[in-house]
């Protein structure tokens, strides 16, 4: 009965434990995909090294924080776990964070072996903090 009730108030909090943006503490980068083809969203702080995302873990076993569905929009994707993007700008030397968007149906059919041997990167933001700030914490993927 203890652990019962216990269980019971731990619920609340973390229901509430949900990531939110504040004037000062943005933890959350929208994503939305114009096209029709589901798209995988990766963020890499190491600019300029373009292929660093390479050491990145496979976004399929991460779908849930990387994938975006076609016509749609998410807020999962590019988890701050638990920073504000503004603190994590702080430790980013160059200044700038780069945002691979990969194709999802030749990731799921080709995996991302295949992906990271043929470079198929369909887009990458360069993105400065400003640049998030201006784009109202909002990165829309045209299929451009």
């Amino acid at each position: 009965m203890k652990n019962i009730i216990l269980f019971l108030n731990i619920i609340p909090l973390l229901v509430s434990c949900e990531a939110t943006n504040t004037a000062k503490c943005h933890k959350i980068i929208t994503v939305v995909n114009k096209t029709n083809k589901t798209i995988y969203i990766e963020r890499n702080e190491d600019y300029p090294n373009f292929e660093s995302y390479k050491l990145d873990a496979d976004p399929l076993n991460n779908a849930n924080t990387t994938k975006v569905e076609a016509n749609a929009s998410s807020k999962n994707v590019l988890p701050t776990y638990g920073n504000c993007y503004e603190g994590i700008y702080t430790s980013i030397k160059s200044g700038t964070m780069m945002v691979y968007v990969f194709d999802g149906p030749t990731l799921e059919t080709q995996g991302w072996d295949y992906i990271k041997a043929n470079n198929l990167v369909i887009k990458r933001y360069d993105l400065t903090l400003k640049d998030l700030e201006n784009m109202n914490w909002t990165i829309t993927y045209d299929g451009n």
